[in-house]
């Protein structure tokens, strides 16, 4: 085997090992990245947790105030629609804050699925290059005459002239 041989086989085997490589760095930055997004994932929620329970509080301190105005103005039985209007309107505030939580979250872990799904992709199409350039190779090398079994024949040389 010539040195030219040689060389074209390191070429492709380290073309080759440079595309699985890259492939596997991908998927592994996907699942990092996966990663990353599950746990905003989690924060998003816990904090939509946190200001729907600061959102009860709130409203809690504000239908008090609101019961004792209404005592104290002697309208408490005309004021009673109000207090629970007043009193629906803050439920559904706190459960839209959890809503939009929850809905921030699940967009959060659909990206999760897409950046693991992109990494095995990636990784997969690194598997493919690296047949392509083994195979690219391999062919070069074939194209060479690297496998023939005969010896190649070369015109004789009388006094220096190709005959």
């Amino acid at each position: 085997m010539t040195g030219v041989e040689i060389a074209m086989i390191a070429g492709a085997a380290l073309s080759a090992a440079g595309a699985v490589q890259q492939g596997n760095a991908a998927k592994q930055a996907g699942k990092f990245n996966a990663a990353v997004a599950n746990n905003n994932a989690i924060a998003s929620r816990q904090n939509a947790s946190a200001n729907a329970k600061r959102q009860a509080r709130e409203a809690r301190q504000r239908a008090g105030t609101n019961r004792a105005n209404a005592a104290a103005s002697g309208t408490y039985g005309d004021s009673y629609d109000l207090l629970v209007d007043n009193a629906m309107e803050e439920e559904l505030d706190r459960r839209t804050i959890i809503h939009q939580g929850d809905l921030q979250a699940q967009g959060l872990e659909a990206s999760a699925g897409l950046l693991i799904s992109q990494g095995k992709q990636a990784q997969t199409a690194g598997y493919t290059s690296a047949a392509g350039s083994l195979l690219k190779g391999g062919g070069a090398l074939y194209d060479s005459g690297a496998f023939d079994s005969t010896p190649k024949q070369t015109s004789p040389v009388y006094a220096g002239m190709l005959i």
